[in-house]
């Protein structure tokens, strides 16, 4: 039986380790079970380090307080559970939008608690990274009034911000935003967001077909995941409307292969297609020690010289010449020829931009890079 005294300790270690995790610009907090221990990782900048906790926790009560502020089911310790929960420096006032994820593990439940941006200044176009002419690109593409922009890459390579950053633009008093998302990851005043629930009937197929009876001038469909979304997506982009979307994909040639595998026409891409742009997210040389000319012992980064993540990006706008090129190019390689003949950095060229600016390392460039081409 636990008393009040012992619940407070848990608020308290819980507010800790949220406020340790802020502090240090963490994207995720891990509650994990081991065989005689609870251990609490944060995500910083890609890579997960361990807190060192100030109390012993006994772990299920740790659990049981985050499914309290998730408002998930206590009892229930077999199945999986999502929920979405604030949390802040000031636990009175939580201002930090958290998605959760809880799965049972070999010694307890595991929880995962995604922190989501929460002020609409972090979604700007400028700061993700495009060099000049790719920012160029994509703004030209999202000031479109119809057609189809994809934002690709693997899981935490940061296409949700892309994409979010692209609706904050396009979220004006003169356009109906809406988007089919699962789950909802940022909420975004003004902007009609739906989740998709094919439990309660809300699956993606009758999400869309309800939606365009809408009048939307902007739809954001969160992935297309197969080939029924994508020939619905293809059918919004036909008719008037401006859509964007994420796909799990190497690069951006390798989006227009992906979508032809999932059957769309060459001519149905040539009408919709506006732009592509994949991307990674890279560690960025810490500015603090940059300035000291890395003489002294940096607060701001640890020592490690890097602070702070950055994009690199590949950008290909979809014209008429370059979907001409990719029906008439009988391998990829004779197509990458062509468009880096056309001014298209790919993601390697990309990258040493940013490193001859003094952006990133050489080494961090070659450690993302040469991960995701093996």
């Amino acid at each position: 039986m636990t008393t009040p005294h012992d619940d407070f300790t848990i608020i308290r270690a819980w507010q800790a380790i949220v406020s340790e995790a802020i502090h240090a610009r963490a994207t995720d907090i891990h509650v994990e079970a081991h065989e005689h221990k609870t251990t609490i990782r944060i995500r910083v900048d890609g890579e997960l380090r361990t807190l060192q906790t100030p109390i012993e926790l006994e772990h299920e009560r740790v659990i049981a307080r985050i499914k309290v502020l998730a408002r998930l089911d206590i009892a229930e310790q077999r199945t999986p559970q999502d929920g979405r929960l604030a949390v802040g420096l000031n636990y009175t006032r939580p201002d930090v939008d958290c998605r959760v994820s809880i799965l049972p593990t070999l010694y307890g439940e595991k929880a995962v608690l995604r922190l989501l941006p929460s002020l609409n200044k972090d979604l700007d176009l400028n700061l993700l990274g495009l060099h000049p002419e790719q920012l160029a690109h994509l703004k030209d593409a999202i000031e479109q009034p119809d057609g189809l922009i994809l934002v690709t890459g693997p899981t935490g390579s940061g296409k949700t911000r892309t994409l979010y950053s692209c609706l904050n633009q396009l979220n004006t008093s003169g356009q109906n935003v809406c988007t089919i998302e699962d789950p909802i990851e940022i909420r975004l005043a003004g902007v009609n967001q739906i989740a998709y629930h094919p439990k309660a009937g809300l699956d993606f197929n009758s999400i869309i077909r309800a939606l365009l009876r809408q009048d939307p001038d902007v739809i954001l469909i969160g992935e297309i995941r197969d080939a029924m979304t994508a020939e619905l997506a293809m059918q919004a982009a036909q008719t008037g409307h401006l859509v964007l979307s994420s796909l799990h994909t190497r690069s951006a040639i390798a989006s227009i292969q992906r979508l032809r595998s999932l059957g769309v026409a060459g001519d149905v891409l040539r009408a919709c297609l506006r732009c592509i742009s994949s991307q990674r997210l890279v560690r960025q040389i810490c500015s603090a020690c940059q300035a000291a000319a890395f003489t002294e012992a940096c607060q701001q980064c640890g020592g490690s010289g890097l602070f702070e993540r950055i994009g690199i990006h590949e950008v290909l706008p979809f014209t008429n010449a370059i979907a001409s090129a990719f029906e008439s190019h009988a391998n990829v390689a004779d197509f990458t020829r062509y468009v880096q003949q056309t001014g298209f950095h790919d993601m390697r060229s990309a990258g040493m931009r940013h490193v001859k600016n003094q952006r990133i390392t050489l080494t961090e460039l070659q450690t993302q890079l040469g991960s995701w081409n093996s």
